[in-house]
């Protein structure tokens, strides 16, 4: 966007910025229909609807809009819209693209259903279990290796002869 301020070239700014506001409308309006699906798959599975899902919701918003500010910015400073024809020269490649992965990151988890969601998330926790387990071994262990030194050391203490 830069050299087309350079170059005075109004009409390629527009056409720009119209794209761009397209991919932002089109990240917005699949994040719309994941948030729908989600607390569909959140009744399908009886989990109650709380703040923070939907504050999970509002963050997620903030990280691609802000990811689509930054991929704005690239394409405003890219200067190879300098040496490129009319059509590719307008184009916001690196917001298109990003935009691209945003929709397809949102396709796909409302493509997941809602019981694979549920086994994943069991079994992050099973996993989390099992190493609260394992913790809890090695600590008992320390335990009673400590516990064994100083019966060892007590033993010791009272088997010495008496001078």
């Amino acid at each position: 966007m830069i050299v087309e301020l350079i170059k005075h070239d109004y009409a390629a700014i527009w056409i720009k910025l119209f794209i761009v506001c397209g991919a932002w409308a089109a990240v917005l309006l699949a994040m719309v229909i994941d948030l729908g699906f989600g607390i569909k798959k959140a009744k399908q599975l009886g989990e109650q609807r709380s703040s923070e899902g939907y504050r999970r919701s509002i963050h997620k918003f903030v990280y691609y809009f802000a990811m689509l500010f930054f991929a704005l910015m690239f394409d405003a400073l890219n200067p190879l819209s300098f040496y490129l024809p009319f059509p590719l020269a307008v184009m916001p490649v690196i917001t298109l693209l990003c935009a691209l992965a945003l929709i397809f990151t949102e396709w796909k988890s409302v493509r997941e259903k809602a019981e694979d969601k549920l086994r994943r998330r069991t079994d992050a926790t099973f996993r989390d279990i099992l190493e609260v387990l394992e913790k809890k071994e090695d600590g008992f262990v320390k335990i009673l290796e400590f516990m064994k030194t100083e019966k060892e050391k007590q033993d010791e203490k009272n088997n010495l002869p008496a001078n």
